[in-house]
């Protein structure tokens, strides 16, 4: 597996990933579920984000389970359980709980004891954790060696989805620890290190590539166009629809090469993006913590969106670089 190729594509889908988080917190204020600021409902804006919301963090996991299977299977890394503890509790643990306790804070939303659920959008990270902490648990199970079929795979997704719902709608309806996003989001996790594995779109026949972009067209649209079925079957439906995505992305982005003209900003924008993580929806809460400007957005809907995400990308981004460049502030970032 050629290392340049391989990052070029997993950078291209991870900074994809990033636009459509942060294009997605640019529109909470307008799809009602921010309640803590009184956010409003726009149509428009609810169907666009309730798009982009199956698609975003569900590639941002696939990306993470690629990579840990790369790293694992070819570069001979985290054979230790402790080692993958001890590296993930630094990158993402120890900045949960540095800025989760800011928050905390700060806000008067939020409390000390949402750290143990989650504490605003930060709950990726702690979710993130618990599912890098799940795969070590199967290490252990598997005398510290993943042996991964392509049946055990969907078997582990089957049973991961049926397992999150039972137990989430039937039995117990918090979410420790984010306990119940951990079940949710670690089929996709799976399915890229099964793909990592696999070398997924190396064996594929000329005419897959080029069926893969209507496919993928397609269940983006599919996504877009919510059938009327139940709604956990629904949730289910999107879900596999947007796993197919991150697939069909793969073995699209393999096969193409990215120009050097514009590697160096991918790179860039890949390697700032927990710190871009992290601060996008501060810099979102600090907008509609000030009156007149939470008034401004409530006015100018139609362009709103598109200010907050430039407000959200590259104020944050800024902030990014500066934590990355020095050592003692670095660390609170993943650095």
């Amino acid at each position: 597996m050629e290392k340049t190729k391989r990052f070029d594509e997993i950078s291209i889908m991870r900074v994809l990933a990033m636009t459509m988080i942060v294009a997605f917190h640019s529109m909470c204020f307008y799809n009602g579920k921010w309640l803590k600021v009184n956010a409003i409902m726009i149509p428009l804006w609810t169907k666009v984000s309730a798009f982009l919301d199956v698609i975003d963090l569900n590639m941002f996991v696939f990306i993470s389970g690629y990579l840990y299977g790369y790293l694992y299977i070819f570069r001979n890394k985290y054979r230790h359980p402790s080692e993958v503890i001890r590296n993930k509790a630094i990158r993402l643990l120890l900045p949960y709980c540095f800025w989760g306790s800011i928050m905390a804070a700060v806000w008067p939303w939020n409390t000390w004891g949402r750290l143990l659920y989650g504490i605003g959008h930060l709950w990726f990270l702690l979710m993130l954790f618990g599912v890098f902490t799940l795969t070590v648990l199967l290490q252990l199970l598997n005398n510290q060696r993943i042996r991964f079929t392509g049946r055990l795979g969907i078997l582990l997704i089957v049973l991961g989805y049926l397992a999150n719902y039972i137990f989430f709608t039937y039995i117990y309806r918090g979410d420790i620890f984010c306990i119940n996003k951990v079940m949710y989001y670690f089929p996709a996790f799976m399915i890229g290190y099964v793909c990592a594995k696999v070398r997924v779109g190396w064996m594929l026949p000329n005419w897959a590539y080029i069926t893969l972009p209507f496919v993928t067209v397609f269940l983006f649209a599919f996504i877009w166009y919510e059938v009327s079925l139940p709604y956990g079957l629904a949730t289910l439906v999107r879900t596999l629809c947007a796993y197919a995505i991150c697939i069909d992305l793969l073995i699209i982005l393999s096969k193409v090469t990215m120009p050097d003209g514009i590697r160096p900003a991918i790179m860039e924008v890949e390697r700032l993006s927990m710190g871009l993580y992290i601060f996008n929806q501060m810099a979102m809460d600090l907008v509609f913590t000030t009156p007149v400007l939470h008034r401004w957005f409530e006015l100018h809907w139609v362009v709103g969106p598109f200010i907050l995400f430039v407000i959200g990308f590259f104020p944050p981004m800024f902030l990014s670089y500066l934590f990355n460049k020095y050592r003692f502030l670095s660390w609170s970032i993943g650095g």
